[in-house]
């Protein structure tokens, strides 16, 4: 899976595990909903200084949502355990 899929499924985690909407990711990363929309539904891939803003916009580190889904989901559900 490549890095921009990894971010896109890792970030839909990131939100749900943080209970935040699209409207909630939009403001806190000050970009549209439709653009959060877009990343998410994958027509759209974030640039380097976008994709970290939407990071820190569900409190995760851009590194950490660049990582496979599977290692992504494993330490997301630790933590919350």
């Amino acid at each position: 899976m490549a890095a921009q899929d990894n971010f896109r499924v890792n970030f839909r985690v990131a939100m749900e595990s943080r209970s935040l909407s699209q409207r909630d990711v939009a403001e806190r990363a000050e970009t549209s909903v439709s653009y959060v929309n877009r990343v998410l539904q994958g027509h759209t891939t974030p640039g380097l200084d976008q994709a970290d803003k939407l990071a820190r916009a569900v409190s995760f580190p851009l590194i950490a949502l660049l990582d496979s889904p599977k290692s992504f989901s494993e330490s997301v559900l630790t933590a919350v355990a």
